[in-house]
């Protein structure tokens, strides 16, 4: 009887009766937000591949971003009430379009930068940039885009770790850097790196800047 069945079900069976008319275009209002995080997870991954399957369209609205990202081939992030970048999800999370938008996909930093050309000065060191920049910036820093090592000749340490937050698949470092600014650091669930040790802080690979944004 339709009350037996369970919230994934249910969402299967409500999915069942929206394409088997074959529509154009199916539009998915918040289709996963009764669920609970780990049914949510694997309905998620069931729907897609039923779209795919069918070669069927759909529009996705949706709150949770990762949600967004793993089902979407093109996300539209909206404020106050118009689009502001539609792009793949790769290039919003990797190349957003200003700082409001990297600030809310996602977890990003902002730490103050001198640019010149393609380099950025800031308290990270000296780091390429994607495009050109001049002058004052922000600079947008994802917390696994950090690399911890452990000090050396070459690298010397420049950070101490202050927390740590172990996730099984991943874990969170609060780090802060010799010159005061304290940062966020996602890394890989091995490493042996504990609260209290001293760290080489680095960046993988080059950074995105943003002109600064002057208080008003």
């Amino acid at each position: 009887m339709p009350h037996e069945l369970s919230g994934g079900q249910q969402q299967r069976v409500a999915l069942a009766r929206a394409l088997a008319p074959r529509p154009a275009v199916i539009l998915l209002d918040e289709p996963f937000s009764n669920l609970d995080v780990e049914l949510r997870a694997s309905v998620r991954t069931e729907v897609r591949d039923i779209l795919a399957e069918v070669n069927a369209t759909a529009i996705l609205v949706t709150h949770d971003q990762e949600e967004a990202l793993s089902l979407a081939d093109r996300v539209a992030v909206m404020w106050g009430g118009r689009i502001i970048q539609d792009a793949g999800p790769e290039e919003l999370y990797h190349r957003p379009a200003s700082k409001t938008i990297g600030s809310f996909v996602g977890d990003a930093q902002f730490i103050p930068g001198t640019a010149s050309g393609r380099r950025v000065t800031c308290d990270l060191g000296e780091l390429p940039t994607h495009g050109t920049a001049s002058g004052t910036v922000d600079v947008m820093i994802r917390p696994e885009s950090l690399r911890l090592t452990p000090p050396g000749e070459v690298d010397p340490a420049n950070a101490t770790i202050l927390t740590r937050l172990f996730f099984g698949h991943d874990q969170v470092m609060k780090i802060r850097l010799d010159s005061g600014l304290v940062l966020k650091a996602r890394l890989g669930t091995y490493g042996g790196i504990r609260p209290g040790d001293r760290v080489h802080v680095g960046m993988r690979g080059a950074v995105l800047t943003f002109p600064r944004e002057e208080p008003t």
